[in-house]
C-alpha cells in the first residue's frame, strides 16, 4: 500500500508540472526556433501594454497564447542587445564598444546562439538587420547563419526597395522593407527541414520615419506620455504605424507556421532592442533610447510554444536578453559548456510566481550604470526607487536602507569587474579582409577613415556615403588585416559629375598604384526625402555606379588601403559608397 501511495504521489506531482511546460526528448523532433526582434521599439508600443493609440492584435497573441514577461531588460542601444542576445553575456564582455565603424563587432571568441544551433543541425536564417560586423569572419554568413537576407550596418537609409545583401552579394530589396524581410523568413521556414533556427531582426521603428501610408492614414494619438512637451506628435504617429506595419508581418509569420504544419512545435520569441526612439507614451516609464533608467531599457518579452507552454502566463521574475540563450539551450534538451551571464527562466515556466530577489540585472551605457532587482533600482546617480510602486522614478527613497546598501555595493563590485578593463581596451580593431571562405569583403563608407575636407554624408556613419573630394591630397583609407595571401577582384561604387569625366582614382596598397580612369559619369539626385513623414538625421540616399578596378594580390597580415585620386577633372572627385573585394584565389 506504501508503494502505490508513493507512485501516486510522484504521479499527481509531474502531473502538475507538466500543466505548465511539459518536458520531452527532442532526439527525432527538435523544436524549431523563431525570434522577432524590433528595433527602437518601446515596451509601451503595444496594446497588449495598455496603449490605446495602437492596435497590435498578432503580437500581443504571442503572449496570450504564451509568457508575457513584465519585467525584460536589455542594453539601452542596439548593438549590445544584440550581443548580449546572441552570446548570453553582458555585451563588455563580447568586444561590442559602439554601433559603428567596427566597434560593433563581437570578437570571435565567443559561441554565438547561431553557431550553437548550427553545430546542432538547424538551419539557421537572419532575415533584416546584423548590426555585429560586416566583413568575415564577423559577417552573418561566418557566424553560423546559412542563409541571410538585409543589411550589416545600423541606421538604414531608405525602407522601399533598399539596396540590401543576400549572404554578401549585393541584390535589391523588393517593395517596403519589413514585408520583404518577411517574405524572405517565410520562404526559408517554408523551404526548411526540420528544424530551423530563423531570426527576425526588424529595423523599424527606427528612424527614418518610413511606412507604406495605408499604416499611417487617419491615425490619432489618444494619449501621450510624461514628456509631453517634448513629443513630437508625427514622429509618434510615425512609429505607431511602423509598428502595426511589424504587427502585420508577425501575423503573416504565424499564419505561414500553422500552413506548413509547424505552429505546435516551434518557440517563438518576440522582443525589442531598447526603449523608443522618442518621447511617446511608455507605462510613464523614465528616459527612453540610450538611456540606463526604465525608458531605456525595459522592454516587451513574449514567447510561445503551443506544444508544451501553457497559456496566459504572466511573469514577474526580473529576466533579461541574456537569459533567452541558456533558455533555449535547456528547453531543446541541450548541453552547453558556455559560461553563461545570463540564467535560464525555464523554471519560471514552470512556475510563474516564483521570484527570485536575489537575481540582479546591470545596465551600462555612457559611463552610467544602473541596477535593479525584482523589486528597486538604483539609478546611474545612485537614486533608489521602488519598482513596484514607482515605475516613473519619481520617488527616490531614503539612502540608508538594506536595499540601498545591498544594490551599491553589487554596483560596485560589477563595475569593478567589469567596467574598469572595459574603458581600456578602446583601440580600433582592422577591418578585416580575405576571409577563409568564398565570402566577398565589404569595406563601406561607414567604415573608412578619412582626411582632409572629406566629409560623410550623415553624422551617422552607419549608410553614409563620403563626398567633398574637392582637394586631390585628400583620401579615404582602411587598416585592414589579411587573413590569408590570395588575389581578389575589387569594385568601387561611386557617383561622378559630368564635369569631371576623365578622373583618375586609384587605389594603393603596399606602395602599388590599382588605377582606374572614370570615362563615365554617373550623377543621380539624392532620394528618400519623399517617402519620410518626419526630418531625418540619417543620409539621403543616391544610386551608385559599379565598376571594376582591377585585380589585386594581397598578402597576409596588416597593412593600410587607401583610395586615391592621382588626378582630378573638374571641381571635385567622387562620392564613394562602398569597396567589394572579391577573392579569386
Amino acid at each position: 500500500m506504501q508503494k502505490v501511495n508513493t507512485f501516486l504521489g510522484l504521479s499527481i506531482k509531474f502531473f502538475f508540472a507538466s500543466l505548465i511546460i511539459t518536458c520531452s526528448s527532442f532526439e527525432d523532433n527538435k523544436p524549431n526556433i523563431l525570434i522577432f526582434l524590433s528595433d527602437d521599439q518601446g515596451r509601451g508600443d503595444l496594446s497588449i501594454n495598455g496603449n490605446p493609440n495602437i492596435s497590435t492584435p498578432n503580437i500581443d497573441a504571442i503572449g496570450l497564447n504564451g509568457a508575457v514577461f513584465e519585467k525584460f531588460y536589455v542594453s539601452p542601444v542596439c548593438s549590445p542587445t544584440r550581443a548580449e542576445l546572441l552570446t548570453g553575456k553582458y555585451f563588455i564582455r563580447s568586444g561590442v564598444r559602439g554601433v559603428t565603424q567596427g566597434y560593433e563587432r563581437i570578437d570571435l571568441g565567443h559561441s554565438l546562439m547561431s553557431d550553437f544551433f548550427k553545430e546542432n543541425k538547424y538551419k539557421t536564417g537572419l532575415f533584416g538587420k546584423w548590426h555585429n560586423g560586416s566583413q568575415p569572419p564577423y559577417h552573418p554568413n561566418t557566424r553560423g547563419f546559412d542563409e541571410f537576407y538585409g543589411f550589416t550596418s545600423g541606421h538604414w537609409g531608405n525602407y522601399f526597395s533598399p539596396v540590401l545583401e543576400r549572404n554578401s552579394k549585393i541584390v535589391r530589396g523588393k517593395g517596403y522593407i519589413s514585408d520583404d524581410i518577411t517574405d524572405n523568413a517565410i520562404r526559408f521556414m517554408k523551404n526548411s527541414k526540420h528544424p530551423f533556427f530563423t531570426f527576425v531582426s526588424f529595423n523599424t521603428p527606427h528612424s527614418p520615419m518610413q511606412v507604406p501610408n495605408t499604416f499611417l492614414e487617419n491615425r490619432e494619438v489618444i494619449k501621450q506620455g510624461r514628456y509631453k512637451d517634448r513629443e513630437n506628435i508625427l514622429k509618434t504617429k510615425a512609429a505607431l504605424a511602423m509598428v502595426e506595419n511589424l504587427d502585420y508581418n508577425v501575423g503573416r509569420v504565424l499564419d505561414s507556421l500553422k500552413k506548413f504544419k509547424k505552429h505546435n512545435n516551434t518557440i517563438v520569441i518576440f522582443f525589442s532592442d531598447n526603449g523608443p526612439n522618442g518621447f511617446r507614451w511608455n507605462n510613464d516609464f523614465k528616459g527612453k533610447k540610450g538611456s540606463t533608467n526604465e525608458g531605456g531599457v525595459r522592454v516587451p518579452f513574449m514567447i510561445q510554444w503551443p506544444k508544451s507552454i501553457k497559456k496566459s502566463i504572466k511573469v514577474n521574475q526580473i529576466t533579461s536578453v541574456m537569459d533567452i540563450f541558456p533558455t533555449l539551450v535547456e528547453l531543446c534538451n541541450f548541453k552547453s559548456t558556455i559560461n553563461f551571464d545570463g540564467e535560464s527562466f525555464v523554471k519560471n515556466l514552470k512556475n510563474p510566481n516564483l521570484l527570485d530577489d536575489t537575481r540582479k540585472v546591470f545596465s551600462y551605457w555612457g559611463n552610467k550604470v544602473s541596477i535593479r532587482n525584482n523589486n528597486f533600482i538604483l539609478d546611474s546617480d545612485n537614486n533608489l526607487y521602488d519598482l513596484n510602486s514607482d515605475i516613473e522614478q519619481s520617488n527616490p527613497l531614503d539612502s540608508f536602507t538594506s536595499a540601498y546598501t545591498q544594490l551599491k555595493s553589487a554596483k560596485k563590485k560589477w563595475e569593478d569587474l567589469f567596467i574598469r578593463n572595459y574603458q581600456k581596451k578602446k583601440d580600433k580593431r582592422r577591418f578585416t579582409v580575405n576571409y577563409s571562405n568564398q565570402i566577398d569583403t565589404h569595406l563601406p563608407a561607414r567604415d573608412a577613415d578619412i582626411t582632409g575636407k572629406l566629409k560623410r554624408s550623415s553624422i551617422h556613419p552607419n549608410d553614409s556615403f563620403i563626398e567633398n573630394w574637392i582637394e586631390k591630397e585628400d583620401f579615404i583609407y582602411w587598416e585592414i588585416d589579411v587573413m590569408e595571401k590570395s588575389s581578389a577582384e575589387v569594385e568601387l561604387y561611386y557617383t561622378l559629375n559630368k564635369e569631371s569625366k576623365g578622373t583618375k582614382i586609384a587605389i594603393e596598397y603596399q606602395n602599388k598604384f590599382y588605377v582606374k580612369v572614370l570615362n563615365e559619369s554617373f550623377d543621380p539626385d539624392l532620394f528618400g526625402q519623399e517617402n519620410d513623414i518626419v526630418e531625418r538625421s540619417e543620409s539621403y540616399n543616391k544610386e551608385f555606379k559599379k565598376i571594376n578596378i582591377g585585380k589585386i594580390d594581397f598578402d597576409q597580415g596588416n597593412s593600410v588601403l587607401k583610395l586615391k585620386t592621382l588626378d582630378k577633372v573638374g571641381d571635385k572627385s567622387i562620392d564613394f559608397k562602398l569597396l567589394i573585394i572579391k577573392k579569386t584565389s
